[in-house]
């Protein structure tokens, strides 16, 4: 028991010194903020994805990882999620709106810190990240690919790894070449062959998340800096981060990804947001309360007046190498980025500090292959 004791104390000593050590280095924090300060460091695993029973599958990441960088899967074939998600610009695009076959009028955030989000796209109407690109493979300005062409070009082309994965494909030869809801051609399908495509469909977004998660972020100078290492944040950019947190901005951008992974809206005018969304993720087949989520249903929850023009709260990991900002990457530098959220809670003398500690809010990229094009 002494022993245990001894030790107990020695670990409280520790605590202590090392909070004396962070309020020494970061000066000004009250004791909340220097514990969200602390929570900001990046765990080392990844959380548990929900409804993906191959999220961690190696073979399941190689599969999507193929089909990530397959132009197949558009209508014109020359468009793929790495047109939008491009490697050499941390997968996201550099463009203030995406533009796959037309132009979008939202703006492709890194897929970095995609593994960390319930919510996925700018306005959640996605549960889950399997399901996300289903909803590209469909859009029109996107990829314009239909579920039933997904299916057939799976038959074709990978075969092998989709059926060592999830067992025999469906007979697909009397299925017509193209469809999706909306068209005659699936809306004529049986229900239960409906659910046969949509399985297919479901797990080459599994698969797709599979690869997904290999491009989770590593530690970068903030996590070395709430490790230990007072230098790997310089002086200026200490006081930055004492004005993130007096500022508010942590109200939002907290955790390990700066961001608590809600949806707000900053009153710029928007004719739709959060409410539409779920609207429309309650219809979709492939929502987290559905028959090709695995394990538990969840409940997708109800819009309310708080959820008009709202949009999701961006990570601020790596926030300075993926502008331009904003759902619709209205802000083309981070200042303007800064002073739409902060017009009168930042002083003019404050502001440059506040820009370095979000210039060092950097972080490793992911490891090869994963990084990178398959053939590189």
């Amino acid at each position: 028991m002494e022993a245990r004791a001894c030790t107990t104390a020695i670990l409280a000593l520790a605590m202590m010194l090392a909070g004396c050590q962070e309020d020494a280095l970061v000066p000004g924090l009250d004791a909340a903020q220097r514990a969200q300060l602390r929570a900001m460091r990046l765990p080392a695993q990844l959380p548990a994805s929900p409804g993906n029973a191959v999220a961690d599958d190696l073979e399941a990441a190689r599969f999507g990882h193929a089909v990530f960088f397959d132009a197949r899967l558009s209508s014109n074939q020359n468009v793929r999620c790495a047109t939008c998600h491009i490697p050499e610009r941390f997968f996201a695009d550099g463009n203030a709106a995406s533009t796959g076959l037309e132009r979008g009028t939202r703006n492709t955030p890194s897929l970095y810190a995609a593994a960390w989000k319930r919510w996925q796209m700018w306005d959640g109407r996605a549960d889950s990240l399997w399901s996300q690109p289903l909803l590209a493979l469909e859009n029109p300005k996107e990829m314009n690919f239909t579920r039933l062409e997904l299916a057939h070009r799976v038959a074709q082309t990978y075969r092998v790894p989709y059926e060592r994965l999830f067992g025999a494909l469906p007979d697909l030869s009397q299925y017509p070449a193209r469809g999706k809801p909306g068209d005659a051609s699936f809306d004529s399908l049986t229900v239960t062959e409906q659910r046969l495509i949509n399985g297919v469909v479901a797990n080459v977004g599994k698969s797709l998340e599979a690869y997904e998660r290999k491009l989770a972020l590593l530690p970068g100078p903030l996590d070395e800096f709430l490790d230990g290492d007072e230098k790997a944040l310089s002086a200026e950019a200490r006081e930055g981060a004492r004005v993130f947190f007096t500022a508010g901005c942590a109200e939002c951008h907290s955790g390990p990804q700066l961001s608590d992974d809600a949806f707000h809206s900053i009153g710029r005018p928007e004719t739709e947001g959060r409410a539409q969304a779920l609207e429309a993720l309650a219809l979709s087949p492939f929502n987290a309360a559905g028959a090709f989520h695995d394990g538990t249903p969840e409940l997708i929850p109800s819009p309310s007046a708080e959820d008009e023009g709202a949009y999701h709260t961006p990570s601020l990991r790596n926030v300075a190498r993926t502008g331009p900002w904003g759902h619709d990457g209205a802000f083309t530098t981070l200042e303007a980025a800064v002073d739409a959220h902060l017009p009168s809670r930042v002083s003019a003398a404050e502001r440059p500090a506040l820009i370095l500690f979000l210039r060092s809010l950097e972080a490793r990229d992911p490891p090869s292959p994963w990084n990178n094009w398959p053939n590189r």
